[in-house]
C-alpha cells in the first residue's frame, strides 16, 4: 500500500507481508520504502554481511523490547508486542534472528487514505499483559509522521521502550566522509574515531555534534549514546542525516527525549537507532511520534 503527496510517495508493507513478516518488526505500519518527487529513494534494507543472520528488516521498522521469554514455562506463551504470542519450547528464550516460532499472531487491521494510513492492533492477554495499539501514519509536503498510541488494557503495568530501526540509505550512495549524522543536543564529539558498543574501533569517527566516517567500509560499524551524553533541550529532539554528495538529507523530530541512540553502519546504510522507554500502568494510554522531513537542494 502508499500513502503520498505530490513531492512524497511512501511505500508501506501490509501486515504479514514482507518485510513486515517478521519475528521481530512491529508488522502494523512498516516503511518499506520513501520516494521523493519520483526519482530518489532513501530506505534500504537490512544486508545480510553482518556478524549475525539478518533479521529480515527493511526501511523504517519498529520494535518493542519486552522480553518475558526467558521466565516463561515450557508450554506456555509469552507476549512479543507488535508480533503475537510465542509458543515457549526446549527452553529457548526469544531471539531476534528467529525465523522458526510458533506465533500466534495479534489481530490487525488498517485503513487507508490518500495522505494516510491507519493500523490498529488489537490485545490479547497472556501473562497479565495487554496492549492495544493505534498506529497513525500521515504525509504532508515532504513530511512522514508516525503517531503511536499504547493503551494498556491488561492486568500488569508494562514498562518497555520502542525503538526504530532507520535503515536509511541516501540514493544508495555508500558510507564514506559524505555521509553526516548532526544531533544538535549531543555533547561535542571532536574528530576521533569512535569505540563501538565492544569497545574496538570502527570506520566511524566524531564531527562535533555528530558524526561521519573515517573510511568506507563492508564490516559493520556501531556506537551508542546514552542520556549522559545529550544536553538538557526541551521536546521536540531532532537529528539529522545528510548526504553532501547527494545534496540530500532525512531531518528526524521527535515527541521525546531519547533514552538512548545505536548508531550502527555497514557498506550502504546508517542506522541510527533511537529508544523511547515508557511506563504505562493497567487502565493508562500512552502516545508519543516520530517524523521525517526528507529533501534534496
Amino acid at each position: 500500500m502508499r500513502i503520498q503527496t505530490e513531492r512524497l510517495t511512501v511505500e508501506i508493507a501490509e501486515p504479514g507481508k514482507a518485510p513486515a513478516d517478521t519475528f521481530r518488526f512491529d508488522r502494523c505500519g512498516n516503511v518499506s520504502d520513501v520516494v521523493l518527487d519520483g526519482r530518489m529513494h532513501f530506505l534500504a534494507s537490512e544486508p545480510n554481511n553482518l556478524s549475525h543472520p539478518a533479521s529480515g528488516g527493511r526501511g523504517l521498522a519498529c520494535e518493542f523490547g519486552f522480553d518475558i521469554s526467558e521466565e516463561t514455562p515450557d508450554g506456555e506463551r509469552y507476549p512479543k508486542f507488535g508480533v503475537g504470542l510465542i509458543l515457549k519450547e526446549d527452553g529457548k528464550k526469544y531471539r531476534f534472528t528467529g525465523k522458526d516460532f510458533d506465533v500466534e499472531y495479534f489481530p490487525a487491521s488498517y485503513v487507508t487514505e490518500r495522505d494516510k494510513a491507519v493500523f490498529v492492533t488489537e490485545p490479547v492477554s497472556c501473562s497479565g499483559y495487554a496492549v492495544k495499539q493505534t498506529r497513525v501514519l500521515k504525509v504532508e509536503g515532504t513530511t512522514l509522521t508516525s503517531e503511536t498510541t499504547w493503551e494498556n488494557v491488561g492486568e500488569k503495568e508494562i514498562t518497555t521502550s520502542e525503538y526504530c530501526h532507520n535503515f536509511i540509505s541516501i540514493d544508495g550512495m555508500a558510507v564514506g566522509s559524505d555521509y553526516r549524522l548532526r544531533i544538535p543536543a549531543l555533547r561535542d564529539l571532536g574528530t576521533e574515531r569512535l569505540r563501538g558498543r565492544r569497545g574496538a574501533y570502527g570506520s566511524l569517527r566524531g564531527d562535533g555534534r555528530g558524526i561521519t566516517f573515517a573510511e568506507y567500509s563492508a564490516i559493520a560499524s556501531d556506537t551508542q549514546f546514552l542520556a549522559e551524553d545529550f544536553e538538557e533541550q526541551p521536546v521536540p529532539f531532532t537529528w539529522e542525516l545528510a548526504h553532501l554528495g547527494a545534496k540530500a538529507c532525512v531531518k528526524g523530530e521527535l515527541s521525546f527525549m531519547p533514552e538512548k541512540i545505536v548508531v550502527w553502519t555497514v557498506d550502504h546504510m546508517v542506522c541510527p537507532e533511537i529508544f523511547h522507554v515508557f511506563t504505562i500502568k493497567p487502565g493508562e494510554s500512552h502516545t508519543w511520534s516520530r517524523s521525517w522531513t526528507f529533501s534534496k537542494e
